[in-house]
């Protein structure tokens, strides 16, 4: 757009306002939400596996972590939480095991408790009694079904985490917005962004921004959840 000056500078025109007018106008919620970028954060890996003989589970629809396409993530808790979706396809009396561990693959914490077969999102996470999360290290996490008391896993899904030390500018912000999903987000913090919004929209299931968020966290770059139902339309079960 030209500098304006008084003495020379004519009023525009009618088409150029209307032009002006039709250009799409962008809200800071909308800029924030498209700095979401989750891509190259973690290391990648194999996310589902399972029993093949015997499963009582459908494999077609198989359980999902809700995590990146690199399967990690970042956190700046000691203990996160991590969400899984489980579909219609898995039965009820399933038992669902949480596994945490080290890098030489030690146990820091294991769970095992019947599965709520009515929620499709569920969270998952140590109590805070337990040793916390170490910063600068990686651990890999579990969540497996068992179904009708069999002893072999019929499916499960891993990740990995890595526990960073909270920056100065995301303290600042978080001062200024507690709680708030897309200051993790735009951080690349990816388990506080997911875990804050689903826990949000567990207390307002009707909020068309919640709905909004969701969309964009899911299409963010680097993952590949946009397939998974809305959440607006499943129940949620935190733990």
């Amino acid at each position: 757009m030209a500098m304006s000056v008084r003495s020379t500078e004519l009023p525009p025109s009618r088409e150029q306002t209307q032009t002006e007018q039709q250009k799409p106008q962008t809200t800071k919620k909308e800029s924030d939400s498209e700095t979401l970028d989750f891509s190259g954060t973690g290391r990648p890996g194999q996310q589902t596996a399972g029993e093949s003989r015997g499963s009582c589970t459908n494999a077609a629809q198989p359980i999902m972590a809700m995590l990146p396409e690199s399967n990690s993530g970042k956190t700046v808790l000691g203990h996160p939480q991590f969400w899984v979706y489980f579909p219609e396809s898995v039965v009820q009396n399933t038992e669902v095991e949480f596994v945490i561990q080290d890098e030489s693959r030690q146990d820091i914490w294991r769970s095992r408790s019947p599965l709520n077969s009515a929620s499709a999102y569920q969270s998952f996470g140590m109590p805070k009694t337990a040793a916390p999360l170490e910063v600068g290290n990686w651990y890999r996490w579990y969540v497996k079904l068992y179904c009708k008391n069999r002893l072999a896993s019929t499916q499960y899904v891993q990740g990995w985490v890595n526990r960073v030390p909270l920056s100065a500018k995301l303290h600042l912000e978080l001062q200024q917005k507690p709680q708030d999903h897309l200051v993790y987000g735009n951080h690349r913090i990816w388990y506080e962004a997911i875990d804050l919004l689903l826990r949000s929209y567990h207390s307002d299931p009707k909020s068309l921004a919640l709905e909004q968020d969701w969309q964009k966290m899911v299409e963010a770059k680097g993952v590949h959840l946009h397939h998974l139902p809305s959440v607006g339309g499943e129940r949620i079960s935190q733990q």
